[in-house]
């Protein structure tokens, strides 16, 4: 469909470069945050140095990139680096036998 109008429903919802809601929910929060504690002028130039910061960080990167680092990073504080399933899960370790990849060989014989 070639209409001037169309928009598709996957594109990003952008403001100031930002993407609405969930970084400016960050740059508005310091703001709010500055403001509840009575120091509206430190909540609005922590909420600039915010804004600043995710316009570099972002900046000549793919859309959504700085939501999925981040959610990168709390995955593997939370898990102590292990992200696989296997390094996750708490099951036992087989105590007979030796412990091998099961991948298929590289020429396509046996081992």
């Amino acid at each position: 469909m070639r209409a001037p109008v169309y928009r598709n429903l996957d594109s990003r919802s952008t403001f100031l470069g930002l993407v609405f809601p969930t970084e400016w929910m960050v740059v508005l929060g310091a703001g709010w945050l500055g403001t509840a504690l009575g120091a509206p002028n430190v909540g609005a130039g922590a909420g600039l140095a915010i804004y600043l910061v995710i316009r570099i960080a972002g900046y000549g990167r793919p859309e959504g990139h700085l939501q999925h680092w981040v959610v990168w990073r709390l995955r593997r504080r939370a898990e102590s680096g292990r992200l696989s399933a296997a390094a996750r899960a708490p099951v036992p370790r087989f105590p007979h036998g030796p412990y091998d990849w099961r991948d298929a060989p590289a020429r396509g014989g046996r081992r």
